[in-house]
């Protein structure tokens, strides 16, 4: 998150106005999973030291706590309203520094009592509203005030859902530690040297402050300095909280909390934010949170979990041919609408291969800002290279899954497309939430087929959709020119097929039904030639064994490069983005 960019927003605000609102296979990337988590076991070589602290930590469930609704207040308080719980070094680099002056609701809501009482919390607000600092400023301020000595381990551990969100946090972190550079943020995520991470945690002069996600952190307690490393924890924050669960990581949270000391013992202070607070987010807290915890929500009561203000377009198409056309006259009006300088735009895509499609189709397209992609088999250093760039241009176009769909915080997004089905309602209004932050307007445009159809209909019945009818046919034949040359025709069959396999019973499609779309999809998107081959062993993993209309073959061609390919002319290029 730019905070900077976030509460400056704020502060230029009149304050006089009233704000707008297997333990040996856990996932392998960041995309939300489309089917129910599945239970892992404890590890086979899991310390007995850790299996131990999990009967120690064992929880009793708490009482419904009931939630403590705030209002968005028409003065908010200023930081400096806090000068008496706060060090003078952290409050001038608040002031002084990121130029914060009057809180965001959230922070209002919860940093006096996080800062006086220690109180744990479970805080529901809407993303990119500035809970970043809310849970920051008191663990700093604890930080400070142990005054312990270097080397006394971490004291600060907070858990994201991606790593670009983790990263966000570490480079908040700093930004409100530059006077106090005594203390040290570091990172561990996947997709980076976990060597290297390892000695930055243990090195002499300490880790005071640990952002990390799930996989890797439950990697790393597998080493027993690192576990030990975590004797004085102060303060344990889950960010995202609903978004780590749903991702399928609550077995993995549970072992990391069990390699954590006990929460009433240590006396460490629990914080989890989160944009929904589904019954599993409210369930889970009490392994995080100290009974008698405060819920407290910052959305009004009454406020739909949407931004009502957001213009929301929605396109509907007879053929899936028609997708990709639809989708380029779509940017085009609204880029001219805008204004190309002014044009800066996420679309959302189901998958990672498709994403990839749609990147390649709009990075061909003349007058438009440059596209580039984001999603999980993206390497480590791109994905921080194109998030970097995308949050720093002014005008831009970002191909993307759910990976950038809550959390991360883009300046400036003008506009949000999504392209097929999101993976649920939620899904769909955290994507929205990705433009009309920080107070600025924003639009939507929502591209369905006749059969993805029932989702705006039923799924999303309660939000009044403008229709729209791109003229798409001047622009068709430079897509079909474009789709023409594609490489990864294969790839992108089959991660059409796997995505839709898990909606089929939404979309009421039997086997056979699904089978019959996914190849007019390689006819009539991809321009195949041919349907595209699948080995037999991926039909099997798919569940679509015995199903009409597969071309199933016993090889997929393979490049040297370790791409593999399918049939209908081409094979992928690998995972690298374009």
């Amino acid at each position: 998150m730019d905070a900077s960019a976030l509460q400056n927003s704020r502060r230029r605000a009149n304050p006089s106005k009233k704000p707008r609102g297997n333990p040996n296979k856990r996932p392998k990337t960041n995309e939300p999973r489309t089917n129910e988590p599945k239970t892992n076991e404890p590890r086979a070589n899991e310390p007995r030291e850790q299996q131990n602290r999990g009967q120690r930590n064992a929880a009793v469930p708490l009482a419904p706590v009931a939630p403590l609704s705030i209002p968005v207040p028409s003065d908010s308080m200023r930081f400096t309203d806090l000068k008496n719980l706060l060090d003078p070094l952290l409050l001038q680099t608040i002031t002084d520094d990121l130029k914060f002056d009057h809180m965001m609701p959230v922070q209002e809501a919860t940093l006096h009592e996080l800062l006086e009482k220690r109180i744990d919390c479970l805080a529901q607000a809407k993303t990119g509203t500035g809970k970043t600092v809310a849970f920051l400023l008191p663990a700093i301020q604890t930080l400070i005030n142990k005054n312990k000595p270097r080397g006394s381990g971490i004291s600060l551990l907070v858990i994201s859902p991606t790593r670009e969100l983790a990263m966000q946090i570490a480079k908040e972190a700093s930004n409100l530690l530059q006077r106090l550079p005594q203390f040290k943020v570091c990172c561990a995520i996947g997709g980076t040297n976990k060597d290297k991470e390892e000695r930055d945690i243990l090195r002499g002069d300490g880790c005071d402050i640990l952002i990390a996600t799930p996989g890797r952190l439950y990697d790393h307690l597998g080493n027993r300095q690192i576990t030990d490393a975590f004797r004085n924890l102060d303060t344990l924050v889950l960010d995202e909280a609903d978004r780590l669960l749903d991702m399928g990581f609550m077995e993995d949270l549970k072992k990391i909390i069990r390699c954590l000391p006990d929460k009433e013992m240590s006396k460490r202070q629990g914080m989890l934010f989160s944009a929904t607070i589904a019954p599993h987010v409210q369930q889970f807290a009490h392994l995080v949170l100290a009974s008698g915890y405060k819920f407290i929500s910052t959305i009004p009561a009454g406020e739909a979990q949407i931004h009502q203000r957001v213009p929301q377009l929605l396109v509907t198409v007879e053929s899936w041919g028609q997708v990709v056309p639809a989708m380029v006259a779509s940017i085009q009006s609204e880029c001219k609408l805008i204004g190309i300088a002014e044009f800066k735009a996420i679309v959302f895509a189901p998958t990672a291969a498709l994403a990839d499609f749609y990147n390649d189709v709009l990075s061909n397209i003349t007058g438009l800002p440059r596209a580039n992609v984001l999603h999980a088999r993206v390497s480590q250093s791109r994905r921080t290279k194109v998030t970097n760039d995308f949050r720093e241009a002014s005008s831009a176009i970002l191909v993307a899954t759910d990976v950038v769909a809550r959390g991360l915080d883009f300046p400036g997004v003008s506009n949000v497309f999504q392209i097929g089905l999101p993976a649920d309602k939620e899904s769909y209004i955290h994507r929205l939430g990705r433009t009309a932050r920080a107070g600025k307007e924003g639009r939507s445009i929502f591209i369905v087929t006749e059969p993805e159809s029932f989702f705006p209909r039923y799924i999303l019945k309660a939000i009044t959709f403008e229709t729209a009818n791109p003229d798409f046919t001047s622009v068709a034949p430079q897509v079909e020119a474009i789709v023409n040359k594609y490489e990864a025709k294969g790839k992108t069959y089959q991660a059409w097929l796997g995505f839709y396999k898990a909606h089929a019973r939404a979309m009421k499609w039997s086997d056979d039904q699904l089978v019959a779309e996914a190849n007019k999809f390689a006819i009539e998107a991809l321009n195949c030639g041919e349907i595209p081959g699948l080995e037999r062993k991926t039909v099997g993993k798919m569940g679509l064994k015995g199903a009409r209309g597969l071309n199933i073959v016993a090889n997929l061609p393979q490049k040297s490069n370790g791409g593999r390919g399918g049939g209908g002319g081409g094979r992928p290029k690998g995972n690298a983005a374009r």
